[in-house]
């Protein structure tokens, strides 16, 4: 009963939203309430037509709101995280690179799991900035003052993605190289006590560094108050929701570090959600205070609004009752972690409107393995028309 394409997505994720609305339309044959369909664009890119709408100038007057945009046939979703970045810079010094520390060495941490920032954000899967840090800090305490000096650290690449893989380069004495290996075999054995059963291939090692000298490194203090920056940065989940046991409601991403050869700074980059618009800038807050605290500045994205669950929203009751009868079960009530349109959509209607989500059975979305179960098809449609029924007879 499955349908997919060859060589392209399907385009299910969101055609068959669109197809539904559109058949809603042309259907003369069922009891209807006053509709308007909403189509939007360049929603996966960015929530881009819902950040643009103008529902003023197209007349929308709506209070209730099916999003036919989800993908788990049988569950309900009522809330989804907003979002905001926020750029952190550290001012770092740096000094001529002492000769005698004619040894370099790559501290490596690599093999994680990843994952998106929000949807496993809940997991515990381990961040490879942190793990970096935390071996390099405790490589450089553990020689004598002065036996090794960091001369860069970076990793990660997406706002949206846990960090996977992360490297600091140390220049040290030779003769401080056992200890140094020392150290970090420590570190990553507290790593995989900490990690090792969910981040089956994880590891931290090092490897001696080939390439021409680098020219300076960074002073002890720079060194102590970035990888300290890096460690005291919040990371995963801050709070969880009252509304729905178990989902997060507010947490945030250490995504990214980077420093070029010679910078006299280091970016890192911070990703924050949550449902609830106030807490998202007061994790903001925190990550800002902790900048501040180390002599650093901190540049935020726009933020864009969540969805906060609602659990005596009206049309979450009257679609509880109908996919029950549908299903033959008590469907799952769940909130998404990321980003939807529908928290822009509340916004730029007033806010004062009641959304639920839901849709047919899709996996693969965004990609060639993109995939719908046919046979969830039909009862999503008719689901749609049943809760339509219903608001029709209210009227």
């Amino acid at each position: 009963s499955w349908i997919g394409a060859q060589g392209t997505t399907l385009g299910a994720d969101n055609g068959l939203g669109v197809a539904a609305a559109l058949a809603l339309l042309g259907d003369e044959s069922r009891p209807l309430p006053p509709i308007e369909a909403l189509f939007t664009v360049d929603e996966e890119t960015g929530l881009n037509g819902a950040a643009k709408l103008d529902a003023e100038a197209l007349g929308l007057t709506g209070s209730t709101m099916l999003n036919l945009d989800m993908e788990e046939w049988g569950d309900l979703f009522v809330g989804c995280a907003g979002g905001g970045d926020s750029t952190v810079t550290i001012p770092i010094q740096r000094k001529v690179l002492s000769s005698s520390l004619s040894k370099l060495l790559e501290i490596r941490v690599e093999g994680l799991m990843g994952g998106h920032s929000g949807l496993n954000i809940h997991e515990g899967r381990a961040n490879a900035v942190i793990l970096c840090a935390a071996a390099a800090q405790s490589a450089l305490e553990a020689g004598e003052p002065g036996s090794a000096a960091l001369v860069s650290i970076c990793g990660g690449d997406k706002h949206n993605a846990i960090p996977r893989e992360a490297s600091a380069v140390l220049a040290l004495y030779p003769s401080t190289r056992d200890t140094i290996e020392a150290s970090v075999r420590a570190s990553a054995k507290a790593a995989a006590d900490e990690f090792g059963l969910l981040e089956k291939g994880l590891r931290i090692h090092i490897k001696d560094v080939s390439d021409s000298k680098p020219g300076t490194q960074l002073d002890e203090a720079s060194a102590s108050r970035l990888l300290s920056v890096l460690l005291a940065l919040p990371h995963g989940p801050i709070k969880y929701s009252h509304a729905l046991p178990g989902l997060v409601e507010t947490s945030n991403n250490l995504a990214s570090i980077s420093m070029t050869a010679d910078s006299d700074d280091a970016t890192i980059l911070c990703s924050s959600r949550s449902s609830i618009g106030t807490a998202l800038e007061r994790t903001r807050d925190m990550i800002s205070s902790v900048a501040f605290l180390a002599g650093g500045s901190v540049v935020k994205s726009e933020a864009y609004p969540g969805w906060a669950p609602n659990p005596k929203s009206d049309i979450l009751d009257v679609s509880k009752r109908l996919l029950a009868k549908r299903i033959n079960e008590e469907p799952g009530v769940n909130a998404v972690h990321a980003g939807l349109e529908c928290g822009l959509l509340i916004e730029k209607l007033g806010g004062n409107i009641d959304v639920i989500s839901f849709g047919p059975t899709i996996t693969g979305a965004h990609s060639p393995d993109e995939r719908v179960d046919a046979d969830t098809v039909l009862p999503f449609y008719e689901l749609v028309t049943d809760i339509l029924a219903e608001y029709a007879a209210k009227k």
